[in-house]
């Protein structure tokens, strides 16, 4: 059986891109020389805003795909689901990331920024898939690996998430509505803590980096390909689901809410700043995958970019850094030209180059294997 969603690897991509636009903007300030960066104020969440699309998008995907299979197969083959996830995602994180955490002090010595990093302890945490939790809990450096802290909370929900749609595949409403439920109510509790119970999360933000305070994220997602399953549902919901009036209504509003337009209370922004998106991103997806779309992302282009973008999300925070390292060595000129279009542009296309020889050359491999166990085929998932 095979499911093919159309304009979700443009929506991949975009996701990374968000990304790549907030780190660029704060490498920037990072330098400590006042270099142009005059879209920071819009850039700022962006990479928080990406990583939300990254899991409202990843519980779509896997939960139709595990709807499709027990659906299928009256079950879930839990096993295959496991090793299909260890060779989809394992290989780039732990190769690039071992690189990383031996390779630090070295690359930081050469520009300028030398530190002591504690090997052994980041690997603990790498291994283990906990990166979230060490950024909370443990040993804060530099040679954290921190952007892989939204793989580890994507690894640590899938342990459960098929256990959840075999044992209750008749009343997944209930459960999805639970992943919601719990995630808006851990965002609260997590609160709590921070400001009754004085818990020390080393000044990072628990709402934003602990699993519980996320799945709402993928609840959403996994709500939107639930009534895309259903058809009995999506009848109901296509009117508006379809209306390109709609679409190009939520995608302005979710693109001024972005780029803080929208004046929104301090509560939403504290407690809210990931739901909100991810009702809008999730209708969009929902909107995009049925190909009645205000606009077509199924372009060659994009589809290659989308079919990257694990990589590119991988790559980027090394590849931007030393790019900008050698924008300061070998260019005297910092014009608002340069650091603000052509640094972000070559970051992404730079990003993206190592990012398809990593899929192509290295990944690829672990994807055919992949095939093998896959039930209901869909690329990347």
């Amino acid at each position: 059986m095979r499911v093919y969603f159309k304009n979700l690897d443009g929506i991949r991509f975009i996701a990374a891109f968000l990304v790549i636009l907030q780190h660029t903007a704060e490498y920037k300030v990072d330098t400590g020389k006042n270099l142009p960066n005059h879209f920071l104020p819009y850039f700022k969440d962006f990479g928080s805003y990406g990583v939300t699309l990254f899991f409202v998008l990843s519980g779509f995907l896997i939960f139709y795909l595990l709807f499709a299979e027990h659906e299928m197969k009256k079950t879930i083959d839990v096993k295959s689901f496991y090793i299909r996830r260890v060779l989809r995602i394992w290989p780039l994180y732990l190769g690039f990331g071992i690189v990383l955490i031996f390779g630090i002090d070295y690359i930081l010595k050469l520009m300028g920024t030398p530190v002591n990093t504690p090997e052994f302890t980041n690997l603990f945490f790498l291994l283990i898939f906990s990166i979230n939790f060490q950024l909370l809990f443990g040993q804060l450096n530099r040679g954290i690996i921190e952007l892989y802290w939204s793989v580890c909370i994507e690894e640590q929900f899938y342990l459960f998430a098929p256990l959840l749609v075999k044992k209750w595949f008749p009343k997944m409403m209930y459960v999805i509505i639970a992943f919601i439920v719990i995630g808006i109510g851990s965002k609260f509790f997590m609160r709590w803590l921070d400001l009754v119970k004085h818990v020390d999360f080393n000044n990072n933000n628990p709402l934003y980096l602990f699993t519980l305070c996320r799945i709402d994220n993928f609840g959403i997602g996994a709500l939107a390909a639930y009534l895309y399953f259903r058809k009995d549902l999506y009848v109901k919901v296509k009117p508006f689901t379809e209306n390109k009036w709609i679409q190009m209504g939520a995608a302005l509003f979710v693109t001024l809410y972005m780029i803080k337009v929208l004046p929104m209370p301090a509560f939403e922004q504290e407690y809210f700043f990931s739901t909100t998106p991810a009702i809008f991103f999730a209708y969009l997806i929902l909107a995009a995958s049925t190909g009645h779309f205000f606009i077509n992302l199924e372009k060659p282009i994009l589809k290659s970019l989308g079919k990257y973008s694990y990589g590119i999300y991988v790559f980027h925070a090394t590849v931007s850094q030393l790019l900008l390292f050698a924008f300061l060595k070998l260019i005297p000129q910092k014009t608002t030209l340069l650091y603000d279009f052509i640094y972000p542009v070559s970051c992404t296309l730079l990003t993206a180059i190592v990012a398809g020889l990593s899929y192509e050359i290295y990944e690829k491999p672990f994807m055919k294997l992949k095939q093998k166990f896959t039930i209901v085929k869909n690329r990347d998932t």
